[in-house]
């Protein structure tokens, strides 16, 4: 379905998904070596309908629904507003971020139903999810540091950089949860609307 919904499918009411957009990705984290508080705002991703999908496993009997994708490359912009450490080094800003990710394999993990509509055609509904990724590198770019001090804010960027993998390890479970909400309504938008019929065959 990726090569489809990048440019959406009208005529099951599916919007486009390339540039994939997310209005918010909320950072809250208060403790070990990455403490941050704030967003990156209105999040424009090029890449995410290049996904392939590497591995995909049902389960009818107890409602789950795994998916690996494999994406090559995502490149972001957003606006950004954080505050707090970065491995002890501080970091303030308000402005534009950058970010280029290579490799990125995506785990979803969703507990799913299968309800009827008013017209008795079953489709797929997502109740829960869980999201995992990870990536082979990141490079990021947050402009606008500590009131647009480029000594300051060429000293974090080259340190978030050196450090950008264990960075984003630590807020993972952030960043999932955030993706999670809007995954679960793409997935939602998309097989709430294609009946079952079409792409679950029935066990004769």
């Amino acid at each position: 379905m990726f090569p489809y919904m990048a440019n959406g499918i009208p005529e099951v009411a599916i919007p486009r998904f390339e540039p994939f957009y997310i209005e918010k990705i909320g950072i809250t984290k208060g403790h070990g070596a990455v403490t941050l508080l704030g967003n990156f705002n209105r999040l424009y991703a090029h890449g995410p309908s290049n996904a392939t999908t590497k591995n995909v496993r049902l389960d009818l009997k107890n409602g789950g629904l795994n998916i690996s994708l494999q994406i090559p490359i995502i490149k972001t912009e957003s606006q950004y507003d954080l505050q707090g450490n970065i491995l002890l080094l501080p970091l303030v800003g308000i402005g534009e971020a950058k970010l280029l990710l290579k490799n990125v394999t995506t785990d979803v993990f969703m507990k799913v139903k299968f309800p009827r509509l008013p017209n008795d055609v079953e489709v797929m509904e997502v109740t829960d999810m869980h999201v995992n990724f990870r990536m082979t590198s990141c490079r990021v770019h947050l402009d606008n540091l500590f009131n647009g001090n480029k000594v300051l804010g060429h000293t974090v960027n080259t340190f978030i950089n050196k450090n950008s993998l264990e960075i984003i390890d630590e807020l993972k479970d952030n960043i999932g949860e955030s993706l999670a909400l809007v995954f679960k309504k793409i997935m939602n938008d998309s097989f709430g609307r294609i009946p079952t019929k079409f792409w679950l065959p029935e066990d004769e």
